[in-house]
């Protein structure tokens, strides 16, 4: 069949009575029971494409699959997607910590600021900001998520997700059991916990297990001194204890001896890349034979070298989904000594992603969002650009963050759009297999059954999407300042109303230039005011503007007028 006549087809099915839900109408109401039908083209997890796929709905499960030939839709049925549309399966991160922000005070132990934030109020931060977390990951269409280790209260961070209707469903891991000591982080409850004793590891394991978590996770950083048989006898006893406990064990090992001996003593999870040395035929048959996710967290290993080289670089994922609040702390000045400041690992860890993938590994997506300069719900955007500069073709960059993430999260009813699994999908605007960038094209986010619009899981306010454009100011990147406008934008002189630039190609070529004169030009928001729902009033200080302004220049108030989520007019003082 023809595409014009698939769209045809359609057009009588509407007209037939189908409640088809309109991408900026209301959600299809799915509490009274019923089928609601799915219809677009249905990527599966070998990277093959079904055109013109329908699927059937059930309550909480994928009921039945077809093409719209095999599997008519009845008149009068709730109906998303359509022709153009596309549709895969909810995304995975299969590497996050939710005790972690993201932004620049999150680790003391890497960088200490807890002169300016003290890390019990970031961590204050972090809890209350939890539902909205939650609400950032649904609406980038990541319906599931790992996290690999925290706080004792880890625990009740996924019972609380269980419970909101607006998050992802979590599988966690609790306190690390480590090799080296983390001071800084520990507020009563630390999320990381030395131990030097076998004897000592089984107890930490025993204590873990009432709380039923979903991995046991090991830290195995080398310190300074240190081999990696030094730590291999707590290791050994924790994975001992562990099995027969009947829980499954994640280990960071990111070097490739130490990731070697955590295979041969029975690791379930490898949860980072090795990033110092490429791997090897032996080490690709460790981690066949004993069905060893091997979680690629490329994302992580840039996000620590941008924020503490101050070359933070925004892409239009993290402009749209992040926390513009946090991103705007890695964005703030500092200094940071040059012990800390760790340039980003050698191309080991990008070839040995495709070397996994070809020697038949267990190759799961998973970003480390938390950690310093990788944001929440936008991490796992920004892993999918990864794997596909290392070489991973769009479609396996999709098995990687699905199917293969299901896998290592334990979870055979998720993954993949098959009946009797979990209705957990995304419908796309546009092909991700053209681009990986379009798994962000999101029309719509189906979580167990129910499908919600973006906007409906968390609308971006006004407030938010200038903050964003604070954010590219501040990092100087003049696409992504220029993405929060219209086209047809305007700035004005607010006391005469006399245009200053009109449209993007005037902005451009204006902020443009000023970006490339004045590289030290960054603005604080002193106080900010919200005027209904489509009106942002900032007082604005701009600091590095060379000779021709007093440093620092007290801009005024700023106005910004937004409509339809862009910045249409901005009065400048």
């Amino acid at each position: 069949m023809s595409r014009d006549q698939r769209v045809a087809c359609f057009a009588i099915l509407l007209a037939c009575g189908c409640r088809s839900a309109h991408p900026n109408g209301p959600s299809p109401d799915t509490s009274q029971g019923g089928t609601t039908f799915v219809r677009g083209m249905l990527v599966r997890a070998d990277g093959s494409v079904v055109d013109d796929a329908v699927v059937a709905i059930e309550g909480s499960r994928i009921a039945r699959v077809g093409t719209a030939r095999e599997m008519p839709i009845p008149s009068g049925a709730a109906v998303i997607g359509g022709p153009g549309k596309w549709i895969i399966p909810g995304l995975i991160d299969a590497h996050v910590h939710f005790f972690q922000s993201g932004g620049l005070y999150t680790r003391p132990d890497v960088i200490d600021l807890t002169s300016r934030v003290p890390y019990a109020e970031e961590t204050r931060r972090v809890r209350e900001a939890l539902p909205e977390t939650f609400r950032r990951y649904l609406r980038a269409g990541v319906t599931s998520v790992i996290d690999f280790g925290g706080p004792e209260w880890n625990f009740e961070m996924r019972d609380l997700a269980t419970r909101t209707p607006f998050a992802p469903r979590v599988a966690t891991a609790g306190p690390l059991l480590s090799s080296l000591a983390r001071p800084q982080l520990d507020l009563g409850d630390p999320p990381i916990r030395q131990v030097t004793e076998p004897a000592a590891a089984r107890a930490m394991v025993r204590a873990q297990a009432p709380r039923k978590p979903d991995f046991i996770k090991l830290w195995w950083p080398l310190g300074p001194g240190h081999t990696p048989q030094t730590w291999q006898p707590v290791a050994a006893a924790a994975v001992d204890e562990a099995h027969a406990l009947g829980l499954r064990v994640a280990i960071h090992a990111t070097e490739l001896e130490v990731a070697r001996l955590a295979l041969r003593m029975g690791a379930d999870v490898l949860v980072h890349s090795v990033v110092d040395a490429e791997v090897d035929d032996e080490f690709i048959r460790l981690l066949r034979e004993g069905n060893v996710g091997y979680v690629t967290t490329l994302a992580v290993f840039g996000g620590y070298p941008r924020v503490l080289s101050h070359k933070v670089q925004l892409i239009a994922a993290e402009m749209e989904l992040a926390d513009p609040k946090v991103v705007a702390t890695v964005l703030e000045p500092f200094t940071v000594p040059e012990s800390r400041y760790r340039g980003p690992p050698g191309p080991a860890a990008r070839r040995n992603v495709r070397r996994v993938w070809d020697g038949g590994g267990l190759l799961a997506a998973g970003s480390d969002a938390g950690n310093i300069g990788t944001f929440h719900a936008a991490g796992l955007h920004r892993e999918l650009e990864e794997l596909v500069a290392a070489g991973l073709t769009p479609a396996e960059a999709l098995t990687a963050a699905t199917a293969n993430a299901a896998r290592v999260m334990g979870r055979a009813d998720l993954g993949e759009i098959e009946p009797g699994k979990l209705a957990d999908m995304l419908v796309l605007g546009a092909s991700p297999l053209d681009d990986i960038r379009n798994a962000r094209r999101i029309e719509w986010v189906v979580k167990d059954g129910v499908p919600r619009r973006p906007d409906e899981i968390l609308p971006r306010t006004a407030e938010e999407i200038v903050q964003a454009q604070v954010n590219a100011y501040n990092a100087q990147d003049l696409e992504a300042f220029l993405s929060t406008y219209s086209d047809d934008a305007v700035i004005v002189r607010a006391g005469t109303g006399e245009t200053l630039m009109a449209g993007k190609q005037s902005m451009r070529e204006r902020y443009g230039s000023m970006f490339a004169r004045f590289p030290a030009n960054r603005v604080r928001i002193a106080e900010r005011k919200i005027e209904g729902t489509n009106t942002v009033v900032d007082h604005e200080i701009v600091t590095g503007r060379g000779p021709e302004r007093p440093d620092p220049w007290d801009v005024g108030w700023v106005r910004y007028e937004l409509g339809d989520g862009l910045i249409r007019k901005v009065a400048l003082p």
